[in-house]
């Protein structure tokens, strides 16, 4: 009897050792959700075909990163869908200085980043000191010389420029790779996760590299862009992007309802717009283009580049995959671009080309280095350049193939650079073909980056032009690379998924107002 009462009375501590023991759990899992807003409901799930990385604003330039990252961080400014500049973490207005050399901005009040610490000016200062320090973001020329100082309100900042720039707010302050950074941020060589300022966070914890990568709503976001009805955090509690290396595989993620939003491969639009589900979203993309190593002395010579110029057939080409032909530098949705600019360039004239290649004695036996990214697409589409040029009598054409990141990072051997750019202005001719570390090709002749910088010393918008046309015409008379093809892009989106998004005028989607599906 008394083991009996003795077993009983075990079992009773037990019991409410386990009853103790539910109720704490709950009360801690009740506790967690409270603090760690954006774990729970269900996600929007991107579906992209590669892992870029790195995630730090002011450490990359690949466009699937700042695909990324522009939920995450914010710049000062940015252009509304009229293409105003308006605030974001300023206020709307700023005021320059008669010459043109001295900007002043008042930022807004009560923002905070992801890890607590208050937006002020002398933060402001210190994200571009540190973006200027690190010296490899793509905006480093537009901010060689430029000093940046908090004034002692802790709202006013000023940037005293090295020369006037009356562009400098809408192409600098509104580009998303000037977003603004925690100053908590500790330098480390991994994926970059950032604090910043934007509606969502990175969640470290739930990065899988190479496979997926998941942000968390910022509970206390309340500065939204004005063309966003939602004046709070976001509806959707987290965005996962992930990492399908293989075309097949991204477009089964997608029907079979494992992702909800998908750029289309061109063979796969019809199938996936036949399905009733599926909203479909055009946009364009970058500029692929073909570029000279300058640094090859076969290069100097104008003639050897106006040859494999007028070698390319665009149309061809562009009849290989979802392209549009690229007669410009500059895209249709780009700041700065003009079809007129075009008469400049070199079109198909391969008897023309062979001409040339005899007139500047070039050795049409020596070996040839094609570069290019690595990539399906890119693949097919070297073959078809590798095939045009070996018919105007380059027989050694070899194909090398390197990782995006690399390309960007590290000096390359090549001879010809088959690549792409996007970049939403005309200063992507000072970036790529100017001094910093995005001029992939070594050009060294310094007009077109003056051309552009000339541009932007003048408030009088059809002489921006006049200079902008200019350094466009000196791209394509030079033959410094030749414009081949412009991406179109189709967007998938499942409506069983996500409801409310948007595009905006240069292509992106936009969820700020949108929610996922229960």
């Amino acid at each position: 009897m008394k083991r009996s009462r003795r077993w009983l009375s075990l079992a009773g501590s037990r019991r409410l050792i386990v009853s103790l023991t539910l109720v704490w759990l709950m009360l801690m899992l009740g506790w967690l959700a409270a603090r760690s807003d954006g774990v729970g409901g269900r996600p929007l799930v991107i579906v992209w075909g590669a892992d870029p990385g790195s995630y730090d604003p002011q450490q990359t330039s690949n466009p699937v990163a700042q695909d990324v990252f522009r939920h995450v961080c914010q710049p000062l400014f940015y252009e509304d869908e009229g293409g105003a500049v308006r605030g974001l973490l300023a206020e709307d207005g700023f005021q320059y200085s008669d010459d043109g050399r001295r900007l002043s901005i008042q930022l807004r009040p009560d923002i905070t980043f992801h890890d607590g610490a208050a937006l002020t000016a002398e933060v402001v200062q210190s994200s571009f000191e540190r973006l200027q320090r690190l010296s490899v973001s793509p905006l480093l020329a537009d901010l060689r010389g430029v000093a940046v100082t908090a004034q002692p309100d802790g709202r006013t900042v000023l940037f005293d420029l090295p020369s006037p720039d009356f562009d400098f707010v809408r192409l600098v302050l509104a580009n998303p790779y000037a977003a603004i950074v925690s100053p908590l941020t500790q330098e480390t060589n991994g994926p970059g996760f950032v604090a910043c300022t934007g509606p969502y966070q990175f969640a470290a914890s739930l990065y899988r590299p190479g496979h997926s990568l998941t942000l968390v709503r910022f509970a206390d976001y309340r500065w939204p862009p004005a063309l966003f009805a939602n004046r709070s955090a976001p509806r959707i509690a987290r965005i996962r992007f992930d990492f399908i290396a293989d075309r097949a595989e991204r477009l089964d993620a997608l029907v079979d309802g494992q992702g909800c939003v998908l750029s289309l491969s061109a063979e796969d639009v019809k199938q996936v717009a036949d399905i009733p589900r599926f909203r479909l979203y055009e946009a364009t993309g970058g500029v692929t283009y073909l570029g000279f190593n300058f640094q090859r002395g076969r290069w100097q010579d104008v003639r050897a580049r106006q040859a494999v110029a007028m070698a390319l057939d665009k149309a061809s080409l562009a009849g290989d995959g979802p392209f549009l032909v690229a007669d410009t530098p500059l895209t249709p949705n780009t700041v700065g671009y003009d079809p007129s600019v075009a008469v400049a360039g070199y079109g198909y004239a391969p008897e023309r080309s062979r001409k040339l290649l005899a007139e500047a004695g070039f050795d049409s036996d020596a070996e040839v280095v094609l570069l290019i990214p690595e990539s399906s697409t890119y693949r097919q589409l070297a073959a078809a350049v590798q095939q045009q040029l070996q018919a105007i009598g380059l027989s050694q054409i070899r194909l090398r193939e390197v990782a995006r990141s690399d390309i960007l990072t590290q000096r390359q051997d090549f001879d010809l650079l088959l690549f792409d750019y996007a970049w939403g202005d005309y200063t992507a001719l000072g970036i790529f073909l100017g001094p910093g570390p995005r001029n992939l090709l070594n050009y060294s002749g310094g007009d077109v980056a003056h051309l552009v910088n000339q541009a932007r010393l003048t408030a009088d918008l059809n002489l921006r032009q006049q200079y902008v046309n200019e350094a466009q015409r000196a791209v394509l008379e030079q033959a410094v690379w030749q414009p081949l093809l412009v991406r179109q892009i189709t967007f998938a989106v499942d409506g069983e998924c996500v409801q409310g998004e948007r595009q905006s005028p240069y292509g992106e989607l936009l969820f700020y107002d949108a929610d996922t599906a229960p």
